[in-house]
């Protein structure tokens, strides 16, 4: 699903006013009317006999409410309009749509204050007794801590009402791109995003305060939305088949890839065998594992799919690295690796050995994060796999700092190293050097499991080997990771959960 910014939409609106030749008055009755139609097909079609209760501001959200207020009451509804702000302040296209309104008998009750006493209680009943109820009092425009007044308002909408809750465009008291609360954020049952999603329902507070969403786009055309730069995706499960190469089925082993994977210490074999099983569950023709010479042996015993080889840090392995990452079509590096200054030096000689893409996880980023240099020296394209603790080691900042602005900081990194980054979390982001970003808003405990890193590591290694570029087979690998999740939470429950259940659910996930 496209995300755009609240400057991408006004741009986009400001194109269609100048390009087509639609007055803005004409997209605010479109949007009512797009905002009607969705709540009627959940809420049923007919108004007789029922009451709906609009909540509008005084810009052009409060707008789209007087179009939404007006349709509802041809349909038949009882309607309800209540104005929060100074009418007098009220623009000039939704001023016309406000005298419409009234010309058709229904007169908004205006209040600059926080409703208290009899006007507190009446606005209770009214939301108690309604079956739709429109949150349109403020739009992309907000972006400041609100007023103690609007706060008040918006938090009269808490989600306790047996009615549909519909959102105009995105929640009140929402900032439209980063998701940050402006003080008090409306629960809504229902957003109809307006041209395309708002990328703040996708971050911060956004995703805890929807539960559907739809999109209409009120007149501009989908090429020109498709062509704004740089790239915000919100990632779903049809999209696997769209990034996900086609396999030949002529092809051999050596047409799929062949992937390093260097990991594993003694003590934390698991990791290495992990990475090694998902990357194979996701399609890449050899795998070499180069690994510590005291657990090759067992690692050999145990996955027959595989070639090991033994490996160890320090100038005398100079030659061995060399030989090793030769041939290699994607390299990971990290899992169980150890953090000691022999593995710290054999992280640096894989990075400046090899001009393929190179996965860094766990161990190879807290080498990173010591050394960053190590970036600048790579000769191959980097993808960076940090869960908020080392993308706050790699960043110099708290965890709490990472959490709070976990995109911005996640496209921070991916400038200041040069690499794509899967930020792990509940909600995934993957994000470009260039800007580019994707989010995954589909959570599950299942992925709450340890070496569920090492399995998402792995399966990047996997598809950058079978000649994905690093944004794609991140987005990819994250997104058959989170949906494998979901597999093995409805298959097994999250409670019973392990990270191979994971690699064993990728047979069900990838396209086929």
């Amino acid at each position: 699903m496209k995300l755009l910014s609240p400057q991408d939409v006004r741009a986009l609106d400001q194109r269609v006013i100048q390009k087509l030749g639609l007055p803005g008055v004409a997209l605010m009755e479109t949007a009512g009317r797009a905002v009607v139609h969705e709540s009627l097909k959940r809420a049923g079609p007919s108004g007789e006999g029922r009451l709906a209760t609009v909540l509008c501001g005084t810009g052009n959200n409060g707008g789209d409410g007087f179009v939404i207020a007006r349709e509802l009451h041809y349909r038949g509804f009882r309607v309800h309009v209540y104005g929060v702000g100074d009418p007098s302040k009220v623009g000039a296209d939704a001023r016309t749509h406000l005298e419409i309104l009234q010309g058709v008998g229904i007169k908004p009750r205006w209040s600059d204050q926080a409703p208290q006493g009899g006007e507190l209680k009446g606005l209770h009943r009214s939301l108690l007794r309604s079956a739709v109820i429109v949150d349109a009092l403020l739009g992309t425009g907000a972006v400041t801590e609100l007023r103690e007044v609007m706060k008040t308002w918006i938090s009269q909408l808490d989600g306790r009402h047996d009615g549909l809750v519909v959102s105009v465009d995105l929640p009140s008291g929402l900032h439209a791109d980063t998701g940050q609360s402006l003080g008090a954020v409306a629960q809504a049952d229902l957003v109809v995003s307006f041209v395309a999603a708002k990328t703040g329902l996708f971050l911060g507070e956004g995703p805890s305060s929807w539960h559907e969403l739809a999109v209409a786009s009120i007149g501009v055309p989908p090429k020109w939305v498709s062509q704004r730069r740089p790239s915000r995706q919100a990632l779903e499960a049809t999209d696997l088949t769209r990034l996900m190469p086609s396999r030949d089925p002529l092809g051999h082993k050596g047409s799929h890839g062949h992937l390093l994977v260097v990991a594993g210490s003694a003590g934390k074999s698991g990791a290495a065998l992990l990475a090694s099983q998902a990357a194979l569950r996701s399609g890449v023709g050899l795998l070499t594992l180069a690994t510590a010479g005291e657990i090759r042996a067992r690692i050999e015993g145990l996955v027959p799919d595989i070639m090991v080889e033994a490996v160890r840090g320090g100038a005398s392995e100079a030659q061995r690295v060399q030989k090793l990452v030769q041939g290699k079509s994607a390299i990971v590096i990290g899992p169980g690796l150890g953090t000691s200054a022999a593995e710290i030096d054999l992280v640096a000689r894989v990075c400046q050995a090899s001009e393929s893409p190179i996965v860094l996880d766990a161990d190879a980023l807290t080498a990173l994060s010591g050394r960053p240099e190590l970036a600048a020296a790579a000769r191959g394209r980097l993808i960076l796999t940090p869960h908020p603790g080392e993308l706050a080691r790699l960043m110099d900042l708290s965890v709490q700092q990472v959490q709070s602005e976990r995109l911005s900081v996640a496209l921070q990194a991916a400038e200041r190293f040069d690499a794509v980054v899967i930020a792990k979390g509940a909600r995934p982001l993957v994000v470009a050097p260039d800007g580019r970003w994707s989010v995954i808003d589909s959570p599950t405990s299942a992925l709450s499991v340890a070496g569920s890193g090492d399995v998402l590591s792995g399966m990047v290694g996997a598809l950058l080997a079978r000649g994905m570029s690093p944004y794609d087979a991140a987005s990819a690998a994250a997104l058959a990771h989170n949906q494998s999740g979901h597999h093995v939470q409805e298959s097994r429950g999250a409670t019973a959960a392990i990270a191979s259940d994971l690699i064993e659910a990728l047979a069900m996930i990838w396209p086929r």
